[in-house]
């Protein structure tokens, strides 16, 4: 069988370089129409970016949440709440920023015990600007780190025996709520797309070995793995199944072979070590915010208590199994604070994109590969209701549906790749399967592009007025208007869709070579 044009040489890069162009424009586009504070928890974030690059990781403990020198603009953003689970309150409603947005003061964030990995690498805009213009930096930052990840994942299909099924999975894994995400200052940013396109490194060592790519592809793995593992607490579990499960595909002699290699040893260990630091910083983020506050008066601390505190851990596993659907409509799409769900149409979409994927995973997998796909499909569904079971006594019900997305994205991709290999060998006609990638990319941009609107009405005009008001009388104006929100948006769906047709194009080129030869 020849090889896909792309698998060597410049072409993959270039498709690296149009997917992240056509990502970080969708990030942008998020970035900028979401109102500032509008994303879940994100105050707390952005407070937390600014302190991280300003030294202080942690800060002491305070009354509501750790105490940190920033600018005061970054400090007001708790204050910019108002139309936070409220829809049809347009973002105009904030107030503005009292006194010298530069100046700095007293910030209060709950996300102070967070690793400071991803803070480090997205808050350094905040030295740079003295005004909000520094929080809408730092949103594009993280995007533009985000949607490289992405990329990378696109790149490392390009380059298998038969990208079409496989890049049409990634498609359809990038579900609303990851571009939204994207478009964040909020460490799952990172998570969702990391884990993303560690799992596509995976599986793409293990099922298209090629000893002239292994070191670059490992050096893809390590990198990625090393970003996700020090995002949020649980990130080291979403790594160590993004590395393992692929490797239920080899047979033992092979997976021994792989496993002595040295450039696999070394990553190994490089992750490893990354993962070991993300579970010592708990322990270390406590006694650096004691050794802040040592000699200081104590205050009273006020936390959040979530609901069901004190309850049992299989009351916790069963109240998460009863909203395996609710969870899954909020990983295809809830923005905000979780109050602007997507429109039903673009959970139908993703619904028969899902369905279509798993049903051809139960009809064509076998031996291995139909216990890897069982394998995802069993962990999708039962580890998120067991995290949430070994939580709830202590800490209440806290689970949001964007916290499952790493396993989500797993399993549609897994599932479809593992389709792929399983008919990797036939030769069904180019003519139906090029409509079939049509078929998804119409279906991609429709879902994604109504979400978009949807989120856009709520934040510019409160989700119960005229949809003509988005353009004829907008409350609340996003940076360089609404028109351009909406013209990045648009750019970047058509860019993205180009992406994809170029990797199904190059395959369909290497089947005539094939044939003619």
């Amino acid at each position: 069988m020849s090889s896909v044009p792309l698998k060597t040489g410049k072409g993959r890069w270039k498709i690296f370089a149009g997917a992240w162009i056509a990502l970080s424009l969708l990030a942008t586009a998020w970035a900028i129409s979401s109102p500032i504070s509008s994303g879940p928890d994100e105050p707390a974030h952005i407070v937390k970016a600014a302190s991280v690059v300003r030294g202080e990781l942690v800060g002491p403990q305070g009354t509501y949440g750790n105490e940190v020198a920033v600018p005061n603009y970054v400090s007001w953003t708790n204050a910019q709440t108002c139309f936070v689970f409220k829809p049809a309150v347009p973002a105009d409603c904030a107030p503005a920023i009292e006194g010298d947005p530069a100046e700095t003061v007293v910030g209060t964030t709950t996300a102070g015990y967070n690793n400071p990995v991803y803070y480090a690498l997205v808050g350094w805009p905040s030295l740079v600007f003295s005004d909000t213009t520094g929080i809408y930096a730092m949103r594009i930052v993280s995007g533009l780190l985000s949607s490289g990840m992405l990329a990378l994942a696109f790149m490392l299909v390009s380059t298998w025996r038969r990208p079409t099924i496989p890049a049409i999975g990634l498609v359809a894994a990038i579900t609303p709520m990851v571009l939204y995400v994207n478009g964040l200052v909020n460490p799952s940013s990172f998570e969702i797309s990391g884990t993303i396109a560690a799992f596509v490194a995976m599986l793409t060592i293990v099922t298209q070995p090629d000893e002239r790519l292994l070191r670059g592809r490992a050096i893809i793995l390590v990198a990625v793995s090393v970003l996700v593992a020090n995002t949020r607490t649980i990130s080291p579990l979403w790594i160590a199944i993004a590395i393992v499960v692929p490797l239920l595909l080899l047979p033992w002699r092979e997976l021994g072979g792989l496993l002595r290699r040295r450039v696999v040893l070394i990553s190994a260990a490089i992750v490893a070590l990354a993962a070991a630091f993300s579970v010592a910083w708990t322990p270390i983020s406590t006694r650096l915010a004691s050794d802040a506050a040592a000699g200081a008066p104590k205050t009273p601390v006020i936390t959040t208590v979530f609901p069901d505190v004190g309850q049992s851990p299989f009351f916790g596993f069963v109240k998460m199994v009863t909203l395996t659907f609710t969870n899954g409509a909020d990983m295809i799409g809830n923005f905000g604070w979780m109050d602007t769900p997507v429109p039903a149409t673009t959970i139908v979409i993703w619904t028969m994109l899902i369905g279509v994927i798993l049903l051809a995973g139960f009809v064509l997998l076998r031996g291995r590969r139909a216990l890897v796909g069982a394998a995802l499909l069993l962990l999708a569904l039962v580890l998120p209701a067991l995290i949430q079971a070994a939580f709830i006594t202590t800490g209440g019900f806290i689970w949001q549906g964007r916290y499952g997305l790493p396993i989500f994205v797993m399993l549609i991709f897994g599932v479809a790749a593992l389709v792929s290999l399983s008919v990797e060998n036939s030769r069904p006609a180019p003519a139906l399967l090029t409509r079939l990638v049509l078929a998804v990319l119409v279906g991609f941009i429709a879902g994604q592009g109504y979400g978009f609107l949807k989120a856009m009405r709520r934040n510019v005009i409160g989700s119960d007025t005229s949809w003509k008001q988005l353009i004829t009388d907008p409350q609340w104006i996003p940076p360089g208007g609404v028109m351009l929100s909406l013209a990045l948006f648009a750019v970047g769906l058509v860019t993205l869709a180009v992406v994809v047709l170029r990797i199904r194009s190059a395959e369909r080129r290497a089947e005539v070579v094939g044939q003619n030869a």
